[in-house]
């Protein structure tokens, strides 16, 4: 957690993001260098699978070769490290807003339109002055930095998690509390949930939080409510 007079930064740093994207570069040249040499050593086991692929890695003899094969784990690991580092979340906090980064993409939401803060199940939810939620969003961070953050610029923190928790509902297909439209994507959301699509998982969230219907998952299960009035439209932006 990183302070100053202004805004408060929660979660992953730059310098952070520096170090795993070098550490992740230096184990991918270690690995691609020395590969050619693992796979002759597996060669020599009594049974090992894959041994076609295996001859053709050790084909590759002298500097070109060593060269080569640790370019490409360098670029496996720089790759591997920006696909991490695009699912973490971080948070920038100041007194009038709060900003949503996970990768390039960046979620305002005006202080005013905060009523509630609170941690549920290693998620850090905003809830909105009329009970719909503005923001779900997987965190890393301990729980009491991130609170100890949001004190800090003067919003409300729910010390015991989600005030509405008891007004949810396990999803049922078909159920006559919903509507046919708040059910299909419900549905879709739940094929997203089991094959771990998380772009469609959230895409689907909203589209539900416009129609005033509030989700949170256990697993692939998922639990509704209904908000008292529909949220605004929050902004989004992609950086650069």
């Amino acid at each position: 957690m990183l302070q100053n007079q202004s805004h408060t930064f929660v979660g992953v740093t730059k310098t952070a993001v520096y170090f795993l994207y070098a550490a992740l570069a230096i184990i991918g040249f270690a690995i691609g260098y020395f590969i050619p040499q693992f796979a002759k050593w597996t060669l020599s086991l009594p049974w090992i699978p894959f041994e076609g692929p295996l001859r053709l890695v050790t084909s590759f003899q002298g500097s070109p070769a060593a060269f080569i094969t640790a370019l490409l784990g360098v670029s496996a690991g720089i790759w591997f490290a920006h696909s991490v580092i695009a699912m973490l979340l971080s948070v920038k906090i100041t007194n009038d807003t709060v900003e949503l980064i996970k990768g390039k993409k960046v979620q305002t939401i005006r202080s005013d339109s905060i009523a509630l803060v609170f941690i549920d199940h290693k998620r850090l939810v905003l809830l909105g002055t009329a009970g719909y939620e503005l923001a779900r969003e997987e965190i890393d961070e301990k729980p009491v930095n991130v609170e100890k953050a949001f004190r800090k610029h003067n919003y409300e923190w729910a010390a015991e998690g989600d005030p509405f928790k008891d007004q949810f509902r396990r999803w049922i297909p078909d159920a006559p509390d919903l509507s046919p439209g708040a059910h299909a994507l419900l549905k879709a959301r739940h094929k997203a949930l089991k094959d771990e699509e998380k772009d469609d998982v959230e895409e689907f969230r909203l589209e539900l939080a416009q129609m005033g219907i509030v989700v949170r998952d256990e697993g692939i299960r998922q639990y509704w409510r209904k908000a008292e009035t529909y949220p605004p439209r929050i902004q989004q932006s992609e950086g650069s």
